[in-house]
């Protein structure tokens, strides 16, 4: 059979090895960080036309592919217009593979001209961070290219709860952007991590019908 695909959501497949790593203590996936920035982007925030949730996969290209080739991925995406954007940050360091050991959180703020990064290991993914940052701001080509912050939000006290947290700054900082609050501070409970993993295998089956 091999492993099945569970559902097809927008641009993002979720297999049964996917849902499996929700259970216990695993790292968790670009598929399922995918997931979750495609039900933000059109649902949750849905009509919300000024943020802007960019996949794992994209944000991978833009951090180590050709900086030349920045607009293919970001122009029909419309980012130069955006007010904010949200991307999950990888350690990764191939543009053809998925892996990496970390993920984490960048939010630009086009009012604030500032970039936050959410790292619940803190200093962990700062290099690729700033890589990122350095990058789109050549792109964005503003006159005053934005800043890089680091963000004050809960650190995570296992190696493996990363990318719920990255979930959960995720939908956070999207509300705070929506009701005006300023950005910069993300503290949850750290039970909001477990919280996270079951939403998103409810959310899978309910989307599945």
């Amino acid at each position: 059979m091999g492993d099945r695909v569970i559902l097809s959501y927008h641009d993002c497949l979720i297999h049964e090895s996917d849902l499996r790593l929700l259970e216990g203590r695993n790292w968790l996936n670009d598929s399922l960080i995918s997931f979750w920035f495609e039900h933000l982007q059109h649902d949750i925030f849905l009509g919300r036309s000024r943020l802007l949730f960019i996949s794992p996969e994209v944000t991978q290209l833009i951090k180590m592919g050709d900086a030349n080739e920045l607009p293919i991925f970001l122009d029909p995406l419309d980012a130069r217009f955006k007010d904010y954007i949200f991307l999950p940050v990888n350690d990764n360091s191939s543009v053809i593979a998925s892996g990496g050991s970390h993920w984490s959180l960048l939010v630009y703020s086009r009012f604030d001209n500032k970039w936050y990064h959410y790292d619940s290991q803190r200093g962990a993914n700062y290099r690729d961070a700033r890589c990122l940052v350095q990058r789109i701001n050549t792109y964005l080509n503003r006159d005053i290219p934005a800043s890089l912050i680091d963000a004050h939000c809960t650190q995570q006290d296992n190696s493996y709860d990363c990318g719920a947290f990255v979930m959960t700054y995720a939908h956070q900082t999207a509300a705070q952007a929506v009701q005006g609050t300023a950005l910069g501070t993300c503290y949850v409970d750290r039970q909001e991590a477990n919280r996270m993993r079951d939403l998103i295998k409810s959310l899978v089956y309910k989307l599945r019908g």
